[in-house]
């Protein structure tokens, strides 16, 4: 079966057989590609020609979106050390500070949302701003992945996670939202009704696929907090998106274990980035029990494990349990969790697909 069909087909919670292998390339390639870093043998490839000379399937992530700021005035400027977006409203200004980081990405060091008072001219901010359907992006990539590749549309993140990834950051976020409880709720409920509307637009597009990078961690979301403020927001979108025959997919960004089996009742079809320590807390045989069988896990092997600093035996034997683990599992897809990190070292990438292989060969 080609793999977009059978990605398709697990998604669906159809049998399949045997596991499939598909890491998610885009932060990798994105990365390298814009600094004209990638491997010789690849420079000035597309990442579907890199991924067909992988032997993986090609995936692609594509915002059918543009954002407009209505009446808000956005300033950006950037040095080679730092990099500044200022917010002008009439209640107000707002800024946030990027630095580059020894790894040669940008660094977030300072939040727009500062202060109590900073909320309302967030609120002025997201009243402003529309999410308008914008298939420019998608066109590019579809057209990149060609008739075999998988392309998924990426929606803005679920607005709690908007909220404090983008606005207040965690440390500082969750002290303002003790403090100002009404005022935050105030600022999602905005975004909810934007996020819902393209939502509606999204579902009439004609892709399946469809992801919410909301960058999942329990260490900071618990239960509680997703029942709170996540779970009605997964609960529209995949009613609406389930109307039109499409999949959502949520993705995750730290330890999962304890948010699994509330996201699942969501109606959330599957989950990116799961894998156990380092990088998160539930492998894939740990995350099924947590679940149930209607459920698609995508991940197994951490991403930590593909660095060239981390123990070369170890990282195979990572590679043989996500086998082990996904076997029998007709809804696990094997990937790196939750994308591959833009240090992997290449021989390991390269190698995964024959370890692979092998593991399923001798079993």
């Amino acid at each position: 079966m080609p793999p977009k069909q059978d990605v398709i087909h697990r998604l669906h919670g159809n049998d399949a057989d045997p596991p499939l292998y598909l890491p998610d390339l885009t932060l990798w390639y994105d990365w390298h590609a814009k600094r004209r870093t990638l491997p010789v043998e690849w420079r000035g490839w597309s990442l579907a020609q890199i991924a067909r000379s992988l032997g993986v399937p090609v995936w692609q992530a594509a915002r059918p979106f543009r954002i407009e700021s209505g009446n808000v005035e956005v300033y950006k400027s950037e040095t080679a050390s730092e990099r500044l977006v200022r917010y002008h409203t009439p209640a107000g200004k707002l800024t946030e500070r990027w630095t580059l980081g020894p790894d040669g990405d940008w660094w977030q060091t300072e939040f727009p949302v500062k202060t109590a008072s900073d909320l309302r001219t967030l609120l002025e901010i997201v009243s402003q701003r529309r999410f308008v359907v914008d298939s420019t992006e998608l066109a590019h990539k579809a057209a990149e992945a060609g008739e075999d590749g998988i392309v998924a549309l990426e929606l803005p993140r679920r607005p709690f996670s908007q909220v404090f990834l983008e606005w207040l950051g965690w440390s500082d976020g969750l002290l303002l939202l003790f403090d100002a409880q009404e005022l935050v709720a105030e600022i999602m409920a905005v975004l909810e009704d934007k996020l819902q509307r393209l939502v509606e637009q999204v579902a009439a597009l004609p892709y399946q696929l469809v992801v919410s990078p909301d960058n999942l961690d329990a260490q900071f979301i618990s239960p509680t907090f997703f029942q709170r403020y996540l779970a009605d927001s997964y609960r529209r979108t995949a009613g609406v998106l389930h109307a039109s025959d499409k999949i959502l997919l949520a993705g995750t960004g730290g330890p999962i274990a304890k948010l699994l089996e509330p996201l699942a009742e969501t109606g959330v079809d599957g989950v990116e980035g799961i894998s156990g320590p380092p990088q998160s807390d539930a492998g894939l045989a740990e995350a099924r029990q947590l679940t149930g069988p209607a459920f698609t896990l995508w991940g197994g092997i951490p991403q930590d494990a593909l660095l060239p600093d981390f123990d070369r035996d170890r990282f195979e034997a990572l590679v043989l349990q996500a086998v082990r683990e996904a076997r029998n599992d007709s809804r696990a897809i094997i990937g790196v969790a939750d994308r591959v990190p833009v240090l992997a070292d290449i021989g390991r990438l390269r190698s995964v697909p024959s370890l692979l292989a092998a593991a399923l060969s001798n079993s």
